[in-house]
């Protein structure tokens, strides 16, 4: 009687924990002032002691409507804490939010003041309704928030804005990034490299759309904008400050902006005006005018060719004209030194080839 008891007690001791286990993972009616969470997969091993859950095959993570797949899952359902690799993709529709990655860890908030997060492991992809993009070797977003982490590689397109760098954050309305390769606004109509970008955004209320309120580049600055003539200028120096307030951007140390018409213009400081798209160069200022050698030789010669279809009388007449001005009118004179064209030092061979892509 008492084997069959001890044989009866341990039997319903396996069951009880049998259903606990079972339990855990089993869609559940909401609890009030508590966050549902459930895993499913083809194979699920848990330890009703430690709260660890290993599981294998078709694994499935659901949190408050979001979902999370992959081929393998391990975590702690207590820390609220689970771990998700082999092709990983997730949906968050309540911020319009998907993600594709190698493997992402899930982590919830035991404090409720957020969403908890999700960071992701390579070759992530996370984008948001209805353009948004993000790719980076790594991202850590915090859900419910547009506040994330991205390091590799990163290549994002928010809204009116994208960027190329080696890393990446927003915390807020700011943001900050480190050896950017390129930032575009689209709306300020302007693009910009730098090794460190901070800035600041703030939401239009016309259109809704988050727009750029002030920023600064420090170190390797190149900006590059189209004037008003539809030309392009590369502005290049230390640093850059952006200020929507002032509608200005201006860039200073040892600046340089050379046009793809060929003038170059060097300063202590250039200031870009918004409005007019014209450039302000203030302190030891230097302009260089870049003269096509070739073009003018072809001129010389059609000058000459034309001439000698000329009749005497009109050359005559034109020797008569030219003697009555200051300046010579033959182009067969040799011009002064001052009007001898300026060699292209002034640009880098880097700079010259930007020059011919106009």
């Amino acid at each position: 009687m008492t084997i069959r008891k001890k044989h009866a007690a341990a039997l319903l001791l396996a069951a009880i924990c049998a259903l606990t286990a079972s339990a855990v993972f089993a869609a559940v009616q909401p609890v009030p002032g508590k966050t549902q969470s459930t895993l499913s997969a083809d194979d699920i091993q848990y330890n009703v002691n430690t709260n660890e859950a290993h599981a294998k095959g078709n694994v499935i993570v659901k949190r408050e409507g979001s979902t999370l797949t992959g081929a393998e899952a391990h975590g702690n359902t207590e820390k609220e804490i689970m771990t998700i690799s082999g092709g990983v993709s997730g949906d968050f529709p309540e911020k319009g939010v998907k993600l594709v990655a190698d493997s992402a860890t899930w982590t919830g908030d035991k404090t409720k003041k957020t969403d908890g997060t999700v960071e992701a492991f390579g070759k992530v992809l996370l984008t948001r309704a209805p353009k948004d993009r993000l790719n980076a070797d790594y991202v850590l977003w915090q859900l419910g928030t547009e506040d994330y982490k991205a390091r590799g590689s990163v290549d994002g397109v928010f809204e009116n804005r994208a960027l190329k760098a080696a890393e990446a954050t927003r915390t807020g309305n700011k943001f900050w990034a480190r050896d950017v390769k390129r930032y575009e606004d689209m709306i300020q109509k302007f693009v910009l490299s730098a090794k460190t970008l901070d800035g600041v955004l703030v939401k239009d209320e016309k259109t809704g759309q988050e727009t750029l309120q002030e920023m600064t580049a420090d170190k390797n600055v190149v900006f590059d904008y189209v004037d008003k003539e539809g030309l392009k200028t590369r502005v290049t120096g230390d640093k850059a400050l952006y200020s929507k307030a002032r509608g200005t951007i201006v860039v200073s140390g040892n600046s340089k902006a050379v046009r793809s018409d060929g003038k170059v213009v060097t300063a202590d400081t250039m200031v870009m005006h918004e409005d007019t798209r014209n450039i302000e160069a203030k302190g030891n200022s230097k302009i260089t005018f870049i003269v096509d050698d070739k073009k003018k030789n072809e001129d010389k010669k059609d000058g000459k060719a034309a001439n000698k279809k000329e009749s005497k009388s009109d050359v005559k007449t034109k020797k008569n004209d030219a003697e009555k001005i200051s300046e010579p009118a033959s182009s067969d004179k040799k011009p002064e030194k001052s009007e001898k064209p300026v060699k292209d030092s002034a640009m880098s061979d880097s700079e010259k080839s930007w020059v011919e892509q106009k």
